[in-house]
């Protein structure tokens, strides 16, 4: 669920104190359908951290993009390799690819703090993720579905999903990196007989398929 790679020294990666964002909005498990009240404690907590510093630091949730690909009533389906950088979830199966939430000199962030600058910061980071994981052509629409958070695990204690769907008009798509992931379109009413789901998928299947 939380990117592809190692964290890396010099990258700074978007987060927000867990605190804060409890506090505005309650504790969750599972997606939470797009929520301006999250968007405005976004547009006024969220920083950019060094990523080594944030990997197991509860006290922050960094933001990571979850897109999810759906064609009529299949969804693509990705297993993680032993090759693929965030070693808690290799060899689980997912339904989201994505990453963590890098500055952009597109959008100067924090700058005056607007939900607007902010939501052009996430799509922007969405979309360079999906490029660099997956291939499919023309230009289909994105929409932004919720927030998905989960503190059951190491890894949802400390990221804050950002779900969104791309709805291809045809199957057709592919793995960048077949070395780290496989993929294959999947019918959403046989997807429970393929095995052990990394938590963020099942929660999303539960929660928007």
């Amino acid at each position: 669920m939380a990117g592809r790679h190692n964290a890396v020294p010099n990258e700074l990666v978007l987060a927000v104190p867990t605190a804060d964002l409890y506090e505005a909005v309650g504790e969750w498990r599972g997606v939470r359908r797009d929520s301006p009240d999250i968007w405005r404690l976004l547009a006024k907590r969220s920083v950019f951290r060094p990523r080594p510093e944030l990997e197991e630091d509860p006290t922050m949730k960094q933001l990571i993009s979850y897109t999810i690909f759906t064609s009529d009533r299949r969804v693509f389906v990705m297993k993680r390799l032993g090759t693929q950088g965030e070693s808690r979830l290799h060899g689980l199966l997912s339904i989201g690819v994505g990453g963590h939430m890098n500055p952009a000199k597109e959008v100067p962030w924090p700058g005056r703090r607007r939900i607007s600058d902010l939501k052009a910061l996430a799509i922007l980071n969405t979309q360079r993720e999906i490029r660099e994981e997956v291939v499919f052509a023309g230009n289909p629409p994105m929409s932004i579905v919720g927030f998905l958070n989960d503190d059951r695990n190491s890894v949802g204690r400390v990221h804050l999903g950002l779900v969104t769907v791309v709805h291809l008009p045809a199957p057709i798509l592919a793995v960048r990196e077949t070395d780290k992931m496989l993929g294959a379109w999947v019918e959403i009413s046989k997807l429970n007989l393929l095995g052990k789901f990394e938590s963020w998928s099942s929660l999303v299947l539960e929660g928007i398929v």
